[in-house]
């Protein structure tokens, strides 16, 4: 498919005489659309047997819309961009169901199909205006996608309840499964990933974190770039920083050691191509010198290398490490979606390399509930659930400790049950937060692994002095920093669909207090010392002195998410108390200063802190959408 995007000031269009055979029929009446975007399409051959065709058409579009600013959408085929158009019936069924997908979220125009048409257009002059994009069927770069291995497809599916009983469901019946008359709202969150198990996601509208975090300056498309790879602000590269310190935290506490690997890998390497092997993800490869270069994945082309040169004995298990690994993967144009699906993302990778079944146990139970407390205090404010995916036998041989689990994180869980290993695990869960739109988005894995270190020789020393394989734990607690932020935008979605202020945790807000001297002239500089008195505490504090009504200023701080507004003026300069405004609270109060830094201190108590990333003065920063 061959595409032009035109920013336009106004396209005006008028069918004069029918092209084909095949052309709709319409009215030869003209037609004017304004401030808009013009997609000049081609639909080519290739295009007729590619099942994703509309999806990424969409996918190119929302791209550039979301970067010019635009709603209203003008798809107009336009034969001549090639010399391999595809079918007419099927050219135009793809443009149809183009046009019915935009329709949830633009005012989209589609120009009558296989019509000569007279046309007038303005195209605005910036460097987005004038875009040319080429759309081929998806395929993975130097490998095929590899189906499910035979004999680990799914053939048991088990809803299990919070008390830990089990309740087996199929494809069939499980919309009537005893379960779902449980009080709870986590029921009914499992509900719906069960539903988008074995249905799929349901289709909607641009999910709402694409939207906020354009608005609040975090993240945006980069049209410079590979599609699913992003620019980071100022403030979403704090939260992201924040984040990985929280993680890091985390990590040392746990026990585990700091380590970095190489982003670029020789596939001539025996344990790349092994491990590679393991997973359906697409690469990012390349050939030079004779050899094939990979991208790192999301497996663990460094850790285990790194491990297999350590030496260690038993009286040293377990043995942890951790890893802020940047990944790659080739996902499909039209899965790419916002933060939800990217290729580029970074993720947290904990390892635990244990003695026996006895210790893994231990580690793995540990990391549950260290994930549960990410879940339930950072990413998704407790509307999660479990996905678990389990070998038949190891299932059988473990069901009372794995229903123990359950039990423990107080969590409903849909298990799935496999004849055989699809990849290296017995056991694995994924914390699944659901988001605003009834889409499910994996944050935070376990996964307990009995081959990796026979097949890797990842060995310790034991008390004969001969060598054993460890066995292997794995533990993402954020699966994609990119996919935490997703879900922590989408849960503010949620909150504004309940009727309340969407937030971000206090923790994360870029600006944590926002100060708005009531006059420039007479208070800006004891709001300035004010500032210096919350830095000095390990506050985030700016102050608005662009020359603004106060009732602006204020409006202006609500649209940014600011958790706490404080209006300085004559009162607060003689006195040492402070009127707040806190976001989502209609009632101001007011305050000690002391009492309301303990305030804050106490709500991010244990939690990383940096200092602003922008300028503390409201008129000294850019514009950055």
């Amino acid at each position: 498919m061959k595409l032009i995007t035109l920013h336009s000031d106004y396209i005006k269009f008028t069918p004069k005489k029918a092209a084909i055979k095949e052309a709709e029929k319409v009215k030869e009446k003209p037609t004017t659309v304004r401030n808009c975007l013009v997609v000049l399409i081609a639909v080519e051959k290739s295009d007729e047997s590619n099942a994703l065709a509309s999806k990424q058409l969409v996918q190119e579009i929302v791209d550039v819309a979301s970067q010019v600013k635009v709603k209203n959408i003008v798809l107009y085929p336009y034969a001549h961009l090639s010399s391999e158009l595809g079918e007419a019936s099927k050219a135009l069924k793809i443009l149809k169901n183009t046009e019915k997908i935009l329709s949830r979220k633009f005012k989209v125009t589609r120009a009558p199909f296989g019509w000569y048409k007279a046309f007038e257009i303005s195209v605005k002059g910036h460097p987005l205006a004038e875009l040319s994009r080429t759309i081929l069927p998806e395929k993975t770069i130097g490998r095929k996608v590899k189906e499910r291995k035979k004999g680990s497809e799914f053939i048991r599916f088990i809803l299990i309840s919070k008390d830990g009983k089990e309740h087996e469901i199929n494809k069939q019946n499980w919309e009537n499964a005893k379960i779902w008359k449980l009080d709870g709202d986590d029921y009914k969150r499992l509900k719906i990933f069960v539903r988008n198990e074995f249905e799929g996601n349901p289709v909607a509208e641009e999910p709402k974190h694409i939207s906020y975090m354009q608005k609040l300056e975090l993240v945006n498309y980069c049209p410079e770039s590979d599609i699913g790879h992003f620019k980071w602000h100022p403030k979403g590269l704090l939260i992201k920083d924040l984040i990985l310190m929280f993680q890091e935290n985390l990590a040392i506490k746990y026990g585990a050691f700091k380590i970095s690997n190489p982003l670029l890998y020789r596939l001539s390497v025996p344990d790349i191509s092994a491990l590679l092997g393991e997973f359906r993800e697409k690469d990012y490869s390349w050939r030079e010198d004779n050899e094939t270069f990979i991208l790192r994945f999301a497996s663990d082309p460094g850790a285990f290398p790194y491990m297999q040169k350590l030496a260690f004995s038993y009286k040293d298990l377990p043995i942890k490490e951790y890893e802020e690994a940047i990944c790659f993967r080739k996902e499909q144009r039209g899965e790419c979606t916002g933060l939800r699906r990217v290729r580029n993302f970074t993720m947290t990778d904990l390892h635990a390399f244990c003695l026996d079944e006895k210790q893994t146990k231990e580690e793995y139970e540990k990391l549950c509930i260290i994930c549960k407390e990410l879940m339930n205090s950072i990413v998704s404010k407790g509307r999660w659930v479990l996905g678990w995916e389990i070998v038949e036998e190891f299932y059988k041989k473990n069901k009372s400790w794995i229903l123990g689990i359950i039990k423990r994180l107080d969590t409903p869980s849909l298990i799935k049950i496999m004849k055989e290993r699809s990849h290296y695990y017995s056991l694995k869960n994924e914390y699944q937060s659901i988001e605003a739109d009834e889409g499910n988005n994996q944050i935070s894995t376990v996964q307990f692994d009995e081959i990796n270190g026979k097949r890797f020789n990842i060995n310790y020393v034991g008390k004969d002095g001969k060598k054993y394989p460890c066995l292997i734990i794995h533990c993402s607690t954020f699966g994609s920093i990119e996919r935490a932020l997703c879900s922590i935008l989408e849960n503010a979605a949620i909150d504004e669909q309940e009727g309340k202020l969407p937030t971000l945790p206090l923790w994360l807000s870029p600006t944590q207090v926002r100060l708005i001297p009531v006059s420039i002239e007479s208070h800006l500089s004891f709001a300035n010392k004010l500032a210096d008195e919350f830095e000095n505490e390990k506050v985030r504090v700016d102050i608005d002195d662009k020359v603004e009504t106060v009732s602006k200023r204020i409006r202006n701080a609500e649209e940014e998410w600011v958790p706490y507004i404080l209006v300085v003026g004559d009162k607060e300069v003689n006195s040492n108390t402070v009127v707040v405004r806190e976001r989502g609270i209609k009632e101001q109060k007011a305050v000690l200063k002391n009492k309301f830094i303990e305030e804050i201190k106490e709500k991010t108590k244990n939690m990383p802190f940096k200092p602003l990333s922008l300028s503390r003065f409201i008129s000294k920063r850019p514009c950055f959408n």
